[in-house]
């Protein structure tokens, strides 16, 4: 029993580090932020890699959804401009 809690406790620690690099990564990048939004985004990253096992599958529904409504809205544009082409043509 206790083998098979200590696989879950292990694979969360090494998980830790590995998402704080990727998202620190992404935090040194934005040169945008003030001083105090830097603190405020350094609280939230740190809290985030602590609670990845929540915070992960709510950002990736996030970007799925974000994919979704990107690829609703390039079908409505192909679909308006196949419209405009074939009201465009003569007769």
């Amino acid at each position: 029993m206790q083998a098979l809690l200590l696989f879950p406790v292990i694979f969360y620690l090494a998980m830790m580090p590995i998402l704080f690099t990727g998202w620190m990564g992404f935090f040194k990048q934005d040169s945008d932020l003030s001083k105090e939004e830097k603190q405020v985004s350094l609280i939230v990253l740190t809290i985030a890699t602590l609670l990845w096992p929540i915070v992960l599958p709510f950002a990736y529904l996030e970007l799925l959804d974000k994919f979704k409504r990107s690829a609703r809205t390039s079908r409505l544009y192909k679909s308006m401009l196949d419209n405009n082409v074939t009201n465009s043509q003569p007769c």
